[in-house]
C-alpha cells in the first residue's frame, strides 16, 4: 500500500506539466468561444445571442475554401504580426446581424438569401472585431491577439491566393436569437501555430539566408511620403492662366480620402486630414489591402467624388484652397 502511494506521488512529480494554453484543450477553447460570442453580441452590438454549439478542429486551405458556399460572406482577418485568418458568415447569420444593426429589430421570418456586399461586411465588423477581442481576452493566448476584420473574400477560389499555406484552427459557432426564431453559423479560422512551437510569420527566418542585420538595416532606412489630398486634370492653357488669388475648389469629401504615397506614386495608406496641437495632421485609417502599394497612382479623380472644375474659380469665402504643390 505504501509502495503504491509512493509510486503515485513520484508519477505526479515526474509527469510533464499540463498544457495551460486553451489552444491545447478544445473544450476550454470552445467554452472561451461561447463566452466571447455572447459578450460581442451583448456589448456594442446590443443583441442577445444564444450559442447553440461551439466546436474547434483543424483544417487547411482546401477545407477553408469548402466553408464558403453560395450567399455566404467570407472576410479576411488581418493580424498585427502579418499573419491572417478568415471569417465565414452563413447567409442567415449575416442577414440577421445586418438587419438588427440597421433597424434595431428582427423579423420572425428570415428574409430570402441574397448576395452579400462589402457594405454588409462593413456593418458586420461591429460584431467581428469585438468577438475577436473578447476571444483573445478569454484565451489569454498570444496566437489569438491582434486580429481585426479585413477585406471581403469574393470567391472561394481566392482562399489559396490570399491566405498563407499551413494549418488553421477552425472555430465554429452556431448562433441564434434567444427565442430561437433566427439562427446561423460562423466559422473563424485562425493560424494553427501555437505559441512556443516556432517562429511567428513576423519573426521567421530571413529570405535566402540573409542575416538579420541586413533585414534590420533595410527596415531602418528612411522613406519619404507624400500626403495627397486631391488631384485634378486641367488643360495646359488653364494652368497657364492661373494667377495669384485664384482658387481651385476641393470637394469637402476629399478631406476623408487623403492618400499617403511614395514619391513614385505607390499608395501606402489612406487617412483623414485633421489637426493635432494646432498643426495640420493626418489620421491613418485601416489599410486598404486590396490596393495598398500595388500600383502607382493613375492621377485619375476619385469616381466617388464630384468632378473637379477645369478652370479656376473666383475667390470665395466657401472655397477651399489647394494645398501647396497640389498636396
Amino acid at each position: 500500500m505504501i509502495d503504491d502511494t509512493h509510486r503515485a506521488i513520484l508519477k505526479r512529480i515526474t509527469a510533464p506539466p499540463a498544457d495551460t494554453d486553451p489552444a491545447g484543450d478544445a473544450a476550454a477553447l470552445a467554452q472561451a468561444l461561447r463566452v466571447a460570442a455572447m459578450r460581442a453580441g451583448q456589448g456594442g452590438y446590443g443583441l442577445m445571442l444564444s450559442v447553440e454549439d461551439a466546436t474547434v478542429d483543424e483544417t487547411d486551405l482546401a477545407g477553408l475554401a469548402g466553408e464558403m458556399t453560395e450567399n455566404s460572406l467570407g472576410v479576411l482577418l488581418d493580424a498585427e504580426n502579418g499573419g491572417g485568418g478568415l471569417a465565414v458568415f452563413s447567409a442567415d447569420l449575416a442577414l440577421m446581424l445586418v438587419e438588427w444593426r440597421l433597424t434595431g429589430a428582427l423579423a420572425e421570418v428570415a428574409p430570402s438569401p441574397r448576395p452579400m456586399t462589402p457594405t454588409d461586411a462593413a456593418i458586420l465588423a461591429d460584431f467581428t472585431d469585438p468577438l475577436l477581442t473578447a476571444l483573445a481576452a478569454e484565451t489569454g493566448a498570444d496566437w489569438a491577439r491582434g486580429f481585426v476584420q479585413g477585406a471581403v473574400l469574393e470567391d472561394a477560389r481566392h482562399v489559396v491566393l490570399r491566405m498563407a499555406r499551413g494549418d488553421y484552427r477552425a472555430l465554429r459557432l452556431s448562433l441564434s436569437t434567444v427565442a430561437g426564431a433566427r439562427c446561423g453559423t460562423l466559422v473563424l479560422a485562425l493560424p494553427g501555430l501555437r505559441a512556443g512551437d516556432g517562429a511567428s510569420p513576423a519573426q521567421g527566418a530571413p529570405i535566402c539566408g540573409a542575416p538579420a542585420t541586413l533585414d534590420e538595416g533595410v527596415l531602418a532606412a528612411g522613406l519619404s511620403l507624400r500626403a495627397v489630398l486631391w488631384r485634378l486634370r486641367m488643360p495646359a492653357a488653364a494652368v497657364g492662366r492661373l494667377g495669384a488669388g485664384d482658387r481651385l475648389v476641393i470637394p469637402a469629401a476629399a478631406i476623408a480620402r487623403l492618400r499617403l504615397e511614395t514619391p513614385a506614386g505607390h499608395l501606402v495608406a489612406r487617412g483623414r486630414l485633421g489637426q493635432s496641437a494646432g498643426e495640420r495632421a493626418v489620421r491613418i485609417e485601416r489599410p486598404d489591402r486590396a490596393g495598398s502599394g500595388l500600383s502607382p497612382s493613375t492621377m485619375q479623380d476619385d469616381p466617388s467624388l464630384p468632378a473637379a472644375p477645369y478652370a479656376p474659380t473666383p475667390c470665395a469665402p466657401t472655397s477651399r484652397a489647394l494645398p501647396e504643390s497640389g498636396r
